[in-house]
């Protein structure tokens, strides 16, 4: 490697001899585990008092919450519950939060799962299209960030439009983000969305 390259710009040595920076981004870290620790208490107990829609299942795994420093070169924390992930079938909702980005809220379907509620979603479009939900127009279902080639608004998009990405892959994706300046109220619009969501598929 050259010299050049391993060179440290001033900002670059500003950062390096301030530890204050990275200890503050641990914290931050710590509150969003807590954040979730608390949106997956109340979901639990919301999702139980669900009337039966062939759930039970996906219900059994306690919720998992996860982190790395790596999606796309940022650290990101991830709130799984329900959650139910195998080769051919998927139920998910994923709350995501990605530094310097957003917090979203994924509704994850493949397989059965996606037969079982397809035509609910199909038949409550309005519902999410409202609360400002994404469809996921991508081959790829581990993506998740805003792009123009992996979501798409549902209000840019006509019903036909919709059932026609919707019916194409063996999973469907629907996503809604919350800008990190709502920090302070995430943990209420979080829960709104989930309840979006189970609306959606109730019905």
């Amino acid at each position: 490697m050259g010299a050049a390259k391993i060179q440290l710009s001033a900002e670059e040595l500003s950062l390096v001899q301030n530890a204050g920076w990275l200890l503050t981004k641990n914290t931050i870290i710590e509150k969003v585990y807590a954040l979730f620790g608390e949106i997956a208490h109340e979901v639990r107990g919301n999702f139980t008092g669900l009337p039966a829609l062939g759930l039970g299942d996906v219900l059994v795994p306690s919720p998992k919450i996860s982190k790395g420093e790596n999606y796309k070169g940022l650290p990101w924390v991830v709130l799984d519950f329900p959650r139910l992930f195998n080769r051919q079938d998927t139920f998910a909702i994923r709350t995501m939060f990605w530094w310097g980005h957003f917090f979203s809220v994924t509704l994850h379907l493949k397989g059965r799962y996606k037969q079982q509620f397809q035509q609910a979603l199909i038949a409550n479009l309005s519902v999410l299209t409202a609360q400002q939900f994404y469809l996921c127009v991508s081959e790829d279902e581990w993506r998740y960030e805003f792009e123009e080639d992996n979501y798409k608004p549902l209000t840019q998009l006509n019903p036909s439009g919709i059932e026609k990405i919707l019916l194409a892959n063996d999973f469907c994706k629907l996503s809604a983000k919350i800008s990190l300046p709502q920090w302070n109220q995430s943990k209420a619009l979080i829960l709104g969305l989930y309840e979006t969501i189970v609306t959606t598929i109730g019905h």
